[in-house]
């Protein structure tokens, strides 16, 4: 298959490759993310022995056997064998080969070990003693115990030269998969499935939007439902708590007080916020605050991070029914299909300037967000969802999923909305209309805009 997107962590890998001496390489990811085919994208070509290591949840004996039969095959050894997890890695630290050592699902290695702490110890062993020919590559999908070998406490904290986390791909790089269709279902793709290159690559190219959604994920044995369900399973199934969480910010932004109030009962509301922090920590949801108003706890909200487990939870979780028919789509999920694509419409954009700040295309923002408002004449107040914070002051854009060009009535009316608000600090409005506008302007930015930065 074909590798695409990472263009940026593959250029990350391949320069901490490049480096003189030693080194020790954290990657950690959700399960089929592309962790594994990134570092072996980034080891093509390298002149060095490499050894790959995936650990099973085995004994940590048994793992020592298959590291010490991966080690033999590398190296051309015959008959070569330690059982013992902390004599072969110290073994394997005093040879002058330079080589690279690849441990893959590094969680399982600590899995069936009473105290896990003890690998961890026994891997910074290895990374102090090692010699300048070699470099460790450590790599595991339970992120929230890959994310603790950073901490203070453990450890291996302080032993790594880099860490880099492996997210979803973000809608360019995602585009890459289906770039011959319009910009709508570009769109509308993301939307729906996001970023994960598995579930990417399964997307049928000649096929509507609408079929690959029966297929994927509205359909039980659907490759997009059984991915999101297992992720779910793992992360929720000792915690009752954090899958009533999950369920209750869906597809919204919610508040600590809205989830709480949900809840039924004082277990559970006692529960929540270990929770909510387990959750931020695997990646599932994320903590998150307007632009104007960073510290302030009461505009607090929490979001899934995840655009397919939003569609999962919006349109399939709550039905114990067949959720497979063209009549259960036509009844419960194509009527609000235009908003629910509209709001993930409104990340995109916010995406494209983040990337347009990242690339240096604009070097005046500071950060990219959404921005919040209080009227004290008219008392309301709300929340614009694309909103930039640059040198000379906030930035907010409106932004439309429409199927048509923007109108200028459609314009004028959103500038007086914007401009009747009292209470605001914002230097520049600016537009975004998926199908582009009915005329050119000032601050206007069409889909095809959106798309057409390059890697």
């Amino acid at each position: 298959m074909e590798f695409l997107g990472r263009s940026r962590e593959l250029e990350t890998l391949k320069t901490e490759f490049a480096k003189p001496g030693k080194s020790a390489i954290l990657v950690y990811g959700r399960r089929r993310i592309g962790k594994t085919t990134l570092i072996d994208k980034a080891l093509e070509g390298i002149d060095r022995t490499i050894i790959r290591f995936t650990a099973k949840p085995d004994e940590l004996s048994e793992n020592a056997r298959r590291l010490s039969e991966a080690w033999a095959e590398a190296m051309g050894i015959d008959g070569f064998m330690i059982p013992d997890f902390e004599k072969l890695m110290a073994y394997i630290s005093r040879q002058q080969t330079p080589f690279i050592l690849v441990i893959d699902e590094y969680q399982d290695l600590r899995m069936h070990v009473s105290k896990p702490l003890i690998v961890d110890a026994i891997l910074r062993d290895f990374i102090d003693k090692a010699g300048d020919n070699i470099k460790l590559i450590i790599c595991g999908s339970a992120i929230r115990t890959m994310k603790a070998l950073m901490d203070i406490e453990n450890p291996l904290y302080k032993r790594f030269s880099l860490e880099m986390s492996i997210g979803e791909l973000d809608y360019l790089e995602a585009s890459l998969f289906y770039k011959e269709r319009t910009i709508r279902e570009k769109i509308s793709l993301y939307a729906i499935f996001g970023g994960i290159p598995m579930i990417l690559s399964s997307i049928e190219k000649d096929s509507s939007v609408e079929s690959n959604v029966m297929k994927l994920i509205m359909d039980r044995n659907g490759i997009a439902r059984s991915y999101i369900e297992d992720i779910l399973r793992d992360e929720t199934a000792s915690q009752s708590a954090a899958y009533s969480a999950i369920v209750r910010i869906g597809n919204g932004r919610r508040s600590f007080s809205d989830i709480e109030s949900q809840l039924d009962s004082k277990n559970a509301r006692d529960a929540l916020p270990k929770a909510l922090k387990d959750l931020v920590k695997a990646d599932f949801i994320e903590k998150k605050q307007p632009i104007n108003e960073q510290g302030n706890r009461k505009k607090t909200f929490y979001e899934i991070k995840i655009n397919i487990l939003r569609f999962y939870l919006t349109y399939i979780e709550r039905f114990s029914a067949d959720t497979s028919s063209v009549a259960f789509f036509r009844k419960y999920v194509e009527p609000s299909l235009v908003t629910f694509i509209s709001y993930r419409f409104e990340a995109i954009a916010r995406s494209y300037f983040s990337v347009l700040s990242e690339k240096g295309y604009r070097d005046d923002i500071v950060c990219v967000g959404t921005y919040w408002y209080d009227d004290p004449k008219t008392k309301t107040n709300g929340e614009f969802n694309v909103a930039l914070e640059t040198l000379d002051g906030y930035e907010i854009y409106e932004v439309k999923y429409l199927s048509s060009p923007m109108t200028e009535a459609l314009i004028e009316e959103e500038q007086r909305k914007v401009q009747s608000l009292g209470g605001m600090d914002v230097r520049r409005i600016g537009f975004i209309s998926s199908s582009g506008f009915e005329k050119n302007g000032k601050n206007r930015l069409s889909g095809n805009d959106l798309y057409a930065l390059s890697f």
